[in-house]
């Protein structure tokens, strides 16, 4: 029966056709299995000696705390998904910036006014252009409009997240591992960007959203205007389109809603 189907059939009983279809269908299950892992190993053996393929992604990797020992690590977007599949979780996508420390951007964003009131945290910047480009200090200013949380958000703590940079400053990307042990980025360590870094964002979306694509639950970059903590006064905001990159100073923080999209520290 197992080595002449077409001599013994008729002679066979249901549950050795059961046995035979079962074995088959394994076999074929296999095969495939095997194929599919030769042709997954091809194509990231493929991309790893792809110059254009790895320009691609222009400095953006999705990065992640290892599971066993939370250990900080990052990797190109086509090697994600054997990893998430192993049990890893994504921190999100890091962006290299030349000259200065590089950046995490959140995996999910949201649309938030920036402030419940009008007021002036640290609007050194006011109206210059020039001085909002080389702004890259969205943590310590964001921490600044935490200490006025009261003032500018009101008295009640869990309302603050309605607001750009609480929410930013609450992000949390942490889980606990099998070892009971905390892994990932927390809230508390997320900040809302400043212009410098908002651009740095602009500036690698596409490679930035190509990273997202391979991330469960990521959502992408949205090219609209993006909140950032660059003041320019009592009123409103810096924030920046990521559609063509306009920079802007009109909208007020009370009164309108733009994107968000917290980052965090590489470290």
């Amino acid at each position: 029966m197992e080595d002449d189907w077409g001599a013994k059939g008729a002679q066979a009983t249901g549950a050795q056709v059961q046995k035979f279809l079962k074995d088959q269908i394994k076999s074929l299950h296999d095969k495939d299995v095997a194929l599919q892992n030769q042709v997954d190993t091809l194509s990231n053996n493929q991309l790893e000696a792809n110059p254009q393929l790895q320009a691609a992604t222009d400095g953006c990797f999705v990065t992640y705390h290892r599971k066993s020992d939370n250990w900080l690590l990052a990797v190109p977007y086509w090697k994600w998904a054997n990893l998430e599949a192993a049990g890893e979780v994504a921190d999100g996508v890091l962006v290299l910036i030349d000259g200065q420390a590089p950046i995490i951007v959140s995996p999910t964003g949201t649309q938030l006014k920036w402030s419940k009131n009008a007021i002036a945290v640290n609007a050194d910047t006011g109206g210059d252009r020039n001085k909002a480009y080389v702004d890259y200090s969205g943590k310590t200013r964001t921490a600044a409009i935490m200490a006025k949380g009261v003032e500018l958000f009101g008295e009640e703590e869990e309302t603050w997240i309605q607001f750009a940079p609480a929410w930013c400053n609450a992000y949390d990307r942490s889980y606990i591992n099998d070892d009971s042990e905390t892994v990932g980025i927390g809230a508390g360590q997320w900040w809302l960007p400043s212009i410098a870094e908002l651009i740095t964002i602009w500036k690698h979306k596409y490679a930035i959203n190509l990273c997202l694509s391979v991330i469960s639950g990521a959502s992408p970059l949205v090219e609209s205007w993006h909140w950032s903590s660059t003041e320019y006064s009592a009123t409103t905001a810096w924030h920046l389109n990521l559609h063509d990159g306009g920079l802007h100073d009109w909208n007020a923080k009370a009164t309108r809603s733009g994107y968000v999209r917290a980052v965090a520290a590489f470290h």
